[in-house]
């Protein structure tokens, strides 16, 4: 008995050696793996998986467990700004529609009642230089009416491009503006017929006809020279009958006058000639006869040279004497005037028969045939002349009132369509602000929208960053004070932070686990041996070899576990092999990543097994010893 006691004995310092160094090979290969880079990359064996109620829930968690923190930062960021991208973008459609709108007002509505006004403004114009040219006839207002009607047919042309009622509109403006140029031609032809001025056309004609028949009416009026020379034959009578001598001097005086009224008389320079020669013998031949008739007071029956020399003066104004023919002309000539200046054709009436009162006086002179027949052709042709004027100026009239009807057709199309415009534009704008207001109501609710999602994915993603922070919190705290029991969900193959520190935690927990199970069963195996030395009887030796095997099989169960991580990280090299293959021999980061945690994995675990084999072959079989001591 003292020999296996002393033999016993011999064995209990190996095997507490053993235990011992697997122990601290155990400690070792913990803290190794536990400090492993492979934690930070969620590349650990054997993670413990997250438990989640729905299917959905789990895509998501599995989706976010892809992303790191920044990726998912920026993710939140990136869908926050594309929320308030959205509501700009929202903004800036209605910004369009309401500037699209106010464009179509301004390019339409705006449009038309600026294309009336230029219309408007040039059919004013054109009237305008109308009006004048009627009264002034001069050519240069004709081609001014031109020139506004062809701004206005431009504005009209533009004003049909605008939409369909102004091309209805600007179309029957067309036609109105060509009938009034076409009335406004007409007029000023008829005009040009009739002259544009008193030396052309017809009135020019008929007014060179009536001013050489004023001035051949100079040639015969004698009325004031005959009256003259009655005047002079009265006085002479008085001087016979009364012998005074201030008959004398009246004969005197108005031979005198007679002579001056010869000189700036109308009449043709011979007759002029032949009558004051004729004055000369008489003035001449009276001395003589006064001065007896004073001196002796013997008239002689008033005969004498001076009184054939009055009576041949008195046939030479009897030859060139119409009475009253100029006095006629110039009432033909006012008359004339009244007509063109009123229109009224009482006054053409008034010159004809002025005409054929001076046809009259003519036909009833004492004047030669060859004058008679010049003055009557002369007044024959400004009658006609004036006649074809009076026809034209009716022409004239009726053309006016059919030109001022097409114009004054056209100001109300004009203002017809500047009202529809108003009324289209009030009614357009209406519409604009109802739409304008629904769209920022729409715009108001995108706002808080986007507000409302962009508060739901910063809680959303905050929450999936700080949930796993506390519970990694909690855990340390139980691992600090006690022994946890949880663990922290995490997802196999994430690549988010927290993930991988989810998993590193529980590496560590799992460890420590190790680690206290490595130690309990060492203490249980060592209390075995020690049990087992001191055993004094068969039945303490029994329950020293049946807590040695208990031990023993628990120490199995760990090495099973390390076998079992192993074939796991065989299992992710095998993985990482292939993808590298499929993808051309090309390693991605990643994959390098964990091949190098992998490798790392498997030579702490492989150094524990080692410990282990080292320290059992120093030792014997786990068992042996005890079992022989017990035999």
């Amino acid at each position: 008995m003292r020999r296996d006691a002393s033999a016993d004995d011999k064995k209990t310092v190996p095997d507490e050696e053993a235990i011992y160094f697997r122990f601290s090979a155990l400690l070792r290969s913990s803290t190794r793996a536990t400090r492993s880079p492979g934690a930070a990359d969620g590349r650990r064996p054997a993670p413990i998986k997250a438990r989640f109620t729905t299917q959905q829930e789990r895509d998501v968690v599995r989706f976010s467990s892809k992303l790191r923190i920044g990726e998912k930062l920026g993710l939140g960021f990136g869908l926050v700004g594309l929320l308030f991208v959205g509501v700009v973008w929202h903004q800036q459609q209605t910004l369009d529609t309401v500037l699209d709108d106010y464009q179509q007002l301004q390019g339409v509505f705006e449009r038309r009642k600026s294309l009336a006004l230029e219309i408007e403004i040039e059919i004013a114009a054109a009237r305008e230089a109308e009006l004048n040219f009627l009264i002034r006839h001069d050519e240069d207002l004709a081609m001014k009416v031109d020139r506004h009607l062809q701004k206005l047919r431009e504005s009209a042309t533009l004003l049909a491009a605008v939409d369909q009622p102004s091309r209805q509109t600007a179309e029957a403006i067309l036609a109105l503006t060509a009938t009034y140029q076409e009335t406004f031609h007409a007029v000023a032809d008829a005009w040009r017929s009739m002259g544009l001025d008193e030396n052309s056309g017809i009135q020019g004609a008929f007014r060179n006809k009536i001013h050489r028949l004023h001035e051949l009416s100079g040639n015969y009026n004698v009325d004031r020279l005959y009256s003259t020379l009655l005047q002079v034959r009265r006085n002479e009578k008085d001087l016979a009958l009364r012998t005074e001598p201030k008959y004398r001097e009246r004969v005197r005086k108005l031979v005198a006058e007679f002579r001056q009224r010869v000189e700036t008389s109308d009449l043709k320079p011979a007759v002029r000639e032949q009558l004051l020669a004729e004055l000369v013998v008489y003035a001449r031949t009276f001395e003589p006869y006064a001065d007896t008739v004073l001196r002796t007071g013997n008239a002689d029956g008033g005969r004498g040279p001076f009184r054939d020399a009055a009576q041949r003066i008195e046939a030479l104004l009897d030859a060139y004497h119409v009475p009253n023919l100029e006095t006629n002309v110039l009432t033909l000539r006012r008359r004339e005037k009244d007509f063109l200046v009123r229109g009224d054709e009482s006054y053409a009436q008034m010159v004809v028969e002025t005409a054929r009162k001076v046809r009259a006086q003519i036909a009833e002179s004492t004047i030669s045939e060859t004058d008679k027949a010049l003055l009557t052709s002369l007044l024959r042709d400004y009658q006609r002349s004036f006649l074809v004027l009076v026809s034209r100026r009716a022409i004239i009239v009726e053309l006016t009132r059919e030109m001022d009807a097409a114009a004054n057709r056209v100001v109300p199309l004009i203002q017809q369509n500047a009202d529809q415009a108003n009324q289209l534009m009030a009614a357009r704008v209406s519409a604009i602000t109802e739409s304008s207001q629904a769209s920022v109501r729409r715009g108001l609710v995108v706002l808080a929208s986007a507000i409302a999602l962009s508060i739901l994915f910063a809680l959303t993603i905050s929450g999936r960053i700080v949930r796993p922070v506390r519970q990694m919190a909690g855990l340390l705290d139980d691992l600090a004070y006690g022994t946890p029991t949880g663990r922290v969900p995490t997802v196999a193959g994430g690549r988010d932070e927290i993930n991988a520190m989810g998993e590193s935690l529980n590496a560590l927990i799992d460890h420590r686990a190790n680690f206290l199970g490595w130690w309990k069963a060492s203490m249980a195996e060592v209390t075995a041996l020690r049990d087992l030395r001191e055993a004094d009887t068969e039945k303490a030796r029994d329950e020293a070899n049946s807590d040695l095997r208990a031990a023993e099989i628990a120490k199995m169960q760990q090495l099973n576990t390390i076998r079992g991580r192993l074939l796991q990280h065989s299992e992710r090299l095998l993985e990482i092999s292939r993808r590298a293959l499929a993808d051309s021999g090309r390693l991605a980061e990643d994959d390098a990543k964990a091949l190098a945690h992998s490798a790392q994995g498997i030579t702490v675990l492989l150094e524990a097994l080692a410990t282990e084999a080292t320290s059992t072959e120093g030792n014997g079989a786990p068992g042996t010893g005890g079992r022989a001591g017990a035999a």
